[in-house]
């Protein structure tokens, strides 16, 4: 992808659904700003300039923002800080795109629905439907509601992309260049390795990334990798749902030829050749048998071997230990695979058959949050391409035959007590260290 594609592509794809008269979307992102700047752009298409774009936020009420046409006023409208205000100012508007920050907790409040707001907002939907009005709601996760699973489509705004990510290292060392205080040392080699550190990050966490190493250090030059690393690795941490586990050497794999092969093959099928040539990405491993076998050192080593960051998924912190707000689960699971994503690097899940569990009963106990969780990471293993997955469970049995099925897995792999020569290339590793 060139530059700004994904950014050219999510205007496109905005632009589209607008005119075809989607009247309430909902974009899920913690990056508010962002999101702005693509409506901006969005506002600034010529089939669009006619109609003003308008923020409302809790705090400040409806204001315009954007618009070829005259700004209402340079203040919040009047009488518009309430829900039901801004959505009566929006049924009686002409044309417009109105885009509403945070709006989700005032239809669910403490996770139960707010049933006039829904009401409203389904009649809402209907009003704006022959005109060119369209509202956007912008927020973490928007809440679920069956009531509104017709009227409102959703959309996920994606971390920036390696290009994007270049983009905001270009700007940062422009704005930096004549800064006699700040001394730049990135080489073309360097450059690529400080774009790789920072994917995953938002681009609020970018900034804020390279403004510590440009303190710290004095500049940019190859010595902040580091820095940058460790600020990703607490990043990460602070999302609670994955953690950054450093990969092991791959001469730390002691017999298991069969596995260790498995996985020199997966290497191959994410190289550019294989990529020009056509062949499909391994999609992973479920590593399956008793514990203490080596299955999770297995993750670490193939993390070594394909030369990716590993991402270690933990599905006790997506549900939450127990117990949450309802929807918290949901935005735990996409933001960490939407991470995942965005790194293209090795996702570990341990005990799979216990992070998989508990759909049978899940409608009983949390109202069907668990399961709806689970067939979010199950959907995703499906129609990801780009990561490695390597799954370990210590009792099959407890697998379901859809959550095991070809397509979320390349290999499902028996890990058996070591062999006579499994246990000597075991001892001679141990012995080598």
């Amino acid at each position: 992808m060139t530059e700004a594609t994904q950014l050219q592509h999510l205007v496109t794809e905005l632009d589209i659904l607008i005119r075809a008269r989607y009247g309430l979307i909902s974009v899920s992102t913690f990056e508010e700003t962002r999101f702005r700047r693509l409506m901006t752009a969005v506002a600034q298409l010529p089939r669009h300039q006619g109609k003003g774009l308008f923020l409302w936020s809790r705090v400040q009420g409806l204001r315009q923002i954007a618009g070829n046409q005259p700004l209402l006023t340079p203040r919040p409208l009047p009488d518009t800080d309430d829900p039901f205000a801004a959505l009566d100012f929006i049924a009686q508007a002409d044309s417009g795109l109105f885009v509403l920050a945070d709006y989700g907790p005032y239809l669910a409040p403490f996770g139960q629905q707010e049933p006039q707001l829904v009401r409203r907002l389904r009649e809402l939907a209907w009003t704006i439907k022959t005109r060119p009005v369209t509202v956007l709601f912008v927020d973490p996760a928007f809440p679920e509601l069956p009531a509104l699973e017709k009227e409102v489509k959703r959309v996920d705004l994606p971390l920036p992309d390696e290009d994007e990510v270049q983009a905001l290292l270009d700007l940062q060392l422009e704005r930096l260049a004549d800064n006699p205080d700040v001394a730049l040392d990135l080489g073309v080699r360097a450059k690529e390795q400080l774009v790789q550190a920072l994917l995953g990050l938002t681009e609020s966490e970018i900034e804020n990334a390279l403004a510590k190493a440009v303190i710290a250090y004095r500049g940019l030059s190859a010595l902040v990798l580091p820095l940058i690393l460790d600020e990703k690795r607490s990043v990460i941490r602070q999302s609670g749902a994955l953690t950054y586990t450093h990969p092991e050497p791959a001469d730390h794999l002691g017999g298991y030829p069969h596995l260790r092969q498995l996985l020199q093959e997966a290497a191959v099928t994410f190289t550019p050749a294989a990529k020009a040539y056509g062949a499909a990405s391994t999609k992973g491993l479920l590593l399956v048998g008793l514990p203490g076998t080596g299955k999770d050192l297995t993750k670490k080593i193939a993390s070594s071997i394909l030369g990716r960051p590993l991402l270690d998924l933990d599905m006790a912190a997506v549900m939450g230990e127990g117990g949450g707000v309802i929807g918290s689960a949901a935005i735990s699971i996409k933001r960490a695979l939407s991470i995942a994503t965005t790194l293209k690097g090795i996702l570990g899940i341990g005990e799979y058959e216990k992070a998989v569990g508990g759909m049978q009963s899940s409608a009983r106990t949390d109202g069907g949050e668990t399961a709806r969780t689970i067939a979010h990471l199950l959907n995703w293993l499906q129609e990801q391409q780009e990561v490695f997955v390597v799954a370990t469970a210590n009792d099959v049995r407890q697998l379901a035959p859809e959550q095991v099925r070809q397509g979320r897995f390349s290999h499902v792999v028996f890990v058996d007590l070591p062999t006579l020569e499994d246990r000597a290339a075991i001892f001679a590793v141990h012995l080598a260290k």
